[in-house]
């Protein structure tokens, strides 16, 4: 089945007869690689690979929009993609985030069919796609990848949970630390390319909140703002400043 990819493209894919699948390589050199893939077995590992097409992920890429289908997963193997609740009249908040560490389409594992929430790519990076109907299929043959990605379906769960308790509960400048501290984590670089408007659309907030969350930051020299991006200068202060929930989804997740 893994022949009916022929073209390498967003995680939805085109079909195409002119170039071949490239598929997963657990030692290929231009990626840190996905937690989940790099912990099976050599058996499972040698049978996934094979139903495993290695994709870019592009900054601000759609990935799914809410009541969309879900028709294919991704281990991301660098970069950062983002779950947002999407509300009637537009309004957006960010409820949880997955890099090299996790899978994108959780909910796929769970039976689910369709998407709650948009999926966008945060940073850009690059993953491997499979698609969520031949997913359903091999997962009962590999019992180890079923078991890891059923527990990062709980991880994510309560990510869930704690961000809708911290979105409630902190202030603007607690969470924005959190956030800020969260995708440097799975990222690793000290220059992200943020404006403004989207971390308001990410935490759910006015522009004018972030405005002065920034500069609250920018004043502890935790952060450099700029136009367009943000350079963590201190991370242990930046973390310093995040509210009790970074702690908590620290550990969640092996990152």
């Amino acid at each position: 089945m893994a022949e009916k990819y022929k073209q390498r493209g967003p995680i939805r894919g085109r079909q195409s007869s002119a170039r071949e699948v490239d598929h997963y390589n657990p030692t290929r050199p231009r990626d840190p690689g996905n937690m989940i893939l790099a912990a099976l077995p050599p058996e499972e590992s040698s049978q996934l690979r094979e139903y495993l097409e290695f994709v870019p992920l592009k900054c601000g890429e759609v990935l799914w929009e809410p009541n969309q289908p879900i028709e294919s997963g991704c281990f991301p193997t660098s970069g950062v993609v983002s779950f947002v609740a999407v509300m009637r009249n537009g309004a957006t908040a960010e409820v949880g985030i997955t890099g090299r560490e996790g899978f994108v389409g959780t909910a796929v594992v769970m039976g689910a069919r369709d998407a709650l929430v948009r999926a966008v790519v945060q940073n850009g990076g690059n993953g491997f796609r499979i698609e969520s109907e031949l997913l359903r299929q091999v997962l009962p043959q590999m019992p180890r990848l079923e078991q890891m990605l059923r527990r990062y379906t709980y991880a994510q769960a309560m990510q869930v949970a704690q961000a809708a308790a911290c979105n409630c509960l902190h202030q603007v400048p607690e969470r924005l630390a959190r956030w800020l501290t969260m995708i440097h984590d799975r990222t690793g670089c000290e220059l992200l390319p943020l404006t403004q408007d989207f971390l308001a659309q990410m935490l759910g907030c006015r522009r004018s909140s972030i405005t002065s969350a920034v500069d609250r930051l920018r004043r502890d020299g935790a952060i450099r703002p700029g136009h367009g991006w943000i350079r963590i200068l201190d991370r242990p202060q930046l973390e310093r400043r995040a509210c009790e929930c970074y702690g908590i989804m620290r550990k969640l997740s092996p990152i």
